[in-house]
């Protein structure tokens, strides 16, 4: 019994033991294999890529060419979101001095300032919103408010170089007409008139305070402006928000009513019945600031270009070299552009160089659709991601521009300047495209 069941027992015993050294061999298998895939990767992280490696990364460099100035005319300044007053000297772009024209708005029709008598006219008060600022703020400006003597019209084109009329009667009172700053803050300033222009208004006859149109008719307005005490000083340029409600003609008065004297205030503000302007002149200065130098020496160029706003000025730009892109996937492209080295003293608290600059393909407007975007900046060094663009350009989804244009934004309303070095600089513009070969 014993040797019989011995001999039944061995098949049992060698085949579970041969299934047994078939499992360990599998298991050994799969495990050197598993050594081998790792030792295989480039990365043991990403265990993919011994079976899928990944894209070869590939860089393109294309470089700005032909850099050409651009001046544009005079903007019409005509309801302006901004407007400018006072004077400043830029060394890079001149002399500046504005000055600033606006109607007032009756607020209401066949409007009665008083019922039965004016008694007094206490006090008559401009206030102006002040937005920004731009040059010496520490140099004192002398604020001056003439009435118009001829009157603004909306159906006219005001450019920033034109003359308004006035009566050259100051209303400013004497002693309270400084203007300046040691630390600039955005708010609503005063600046104290003769009340005389109050009685003036307040006695128009009820057919001037019909409406607006009449009351226009009547007081055609004010310009402003704000000069250095001292001719030749460098002040700065103070930015105005119109539509501000912190900016207004105020007139305090009392008048008699039922044998009662009370005391009224009546304010005028600038609303969309109102037209105003403003005036914005650059003149040269010597030595010669630099954008006087670029606009008569195209040959400069080469080596620098410059973005202002005021008049505004922008630089052109081609780029070839778009077929090494063609069919490419883009991984990154960005447009890096240096600061002109010999200008960067230009730059200072008072005189700060711009936040951002835009760039436009193949037109001088500030047309959103052609827009490709704006600006960062590192330090000196400026740069744009253009890595949608140059993507649906490679994928023939974008025409290939002809010239790209570089501007302030908003570059009417800023006198902020930028200079960059250009083709032939040391600090040469350059596009780095990074690209994916399948």
């Amino acid at each position: 019994m014993c040797r019989q069941s011995l001999r039944h027992a061995r098949p049992r015993n060698l085949a579970a033991f041969i299934s047994a050294s078939t499992d360990a061999f599998y298991g050994l298998r799969v495990l050197l294999l598993g050594l081998l895939w790792l030792s295989a990767c480039r990365n043991p992280r990403y265990g993919g890529e011994a079976l899928f490696p990944p894209p070869s990364i590939q860089t393109d460099t294309l470089y700005p060419e032909n850099p050409q100035q651009v001046f544009l005319t005079a903007p019409d300044t005509k309801n302006a979101s901004f407007t400018f007053v006072g004077q400043a000297v830029d060394t890079l772009v001149g002399r500046w001095e504005a000055g600033w024209a606006t109607q007032f708005a009756l607020g209401g029709t066949n409007i009665r300032f008083y019922a039965e008598e004016l008694v007094a006219v206490d006090s008559v008060v401009l206030d102006i919103f002040l937005a920004s600022s731009y040059g010496n703020i520490t140099v004192p400006l002398q604020w001056r408010v003439f009435r118009l003597t001829q009157p603004l019209s909306a159906s006219q084109t005001y450019p920033s170089q034109t003359t308004y009329a006035s009566d050259g009667v100051n209303l400013v009172l004497p002693h309270r007409d400084t203007l300046a700053f040691q630390s600039f803050r955005v708010g609503s300033y005063r600046i104290p008139l003769d009340t005389a222009l109050g009685r003036f208004i307040l006695t128009l006859p009820t057919t001037a305070l019909t409406n607006e149109q009449t009351f226009q008719a009547a007081f055609y307005g004010l310009y402003i402006t704000a000069e250095p005490f001292s001719s030749g000083s460098a002040g700065a340029i103070y930015t105005i928000f119109p539509r501000s409600p912190g900016t207004a003609l105020r007139i305090y008065y009392r008048e008699k009513i039922r044998n009662q004297v009370l005391p009224q205030r009546y304010e005028f503000f600038i609303s969309d019945s109102c037209t105003w302007a403003y005036r914005l002149v650059r003149t040269t200065i010597t030595p010669p600031a630099l954008r006087d130098e670029l606009q008569q020496n195209p040959t400069l160029w080469q080596q620098k270009v410059l973005v202002a706003g005021g008049e505004p000025v922008g630089f052109s730009f081609q780029l070839q070299g778009w077929e090494r892109l063609a069919r490419k996937p883009i991984l990154a492209a960005t447009l890096y552009w240096d600061t002109d080295s010999l200008s960067e003293k230009a730059y200072s608290p008072f005189y700060p160089r711009p936040n951002s600059l835009a760039l436009y393909a193949d037109t001088t407007g500030e047309v959103a659709g052609a827009s490709w975007g704006l600006s960062d900046f590192s330090g000196m060094r400026t740069f744009w991601n253009l890595t949608q663009p140059v993507q649906e350009i490679a994928l023939g989804r974008r025409r290939v521009p002809e010239r790209f244009y570089v501007w302030l934004p908003a570059r009417a309303y800023t006198l902020q300047r930028w200079v960059a070095a250009a083709s032939s600089s040391s600090r040469r513009p350059y596009l780095v495209v990074i690209s994916a070969s399948p």
